[in-house]
């Protein structure tokens, strides 16, 4: 795993924290 894609997974789960069930549709898409 890179810097730039845990990066990336950092911000999605950070944002997802804020927006519940909309993580999941971060990550899939």
């Amino acid at each position: 795993m890179s810097f730039n894609t845990f990066g990336k997974l950092f911000r999605f789960t950070t944002w997802g924290e804020s927006h519940g069930p909309a993580i999941g549709c971060v990550v899939d898409g």
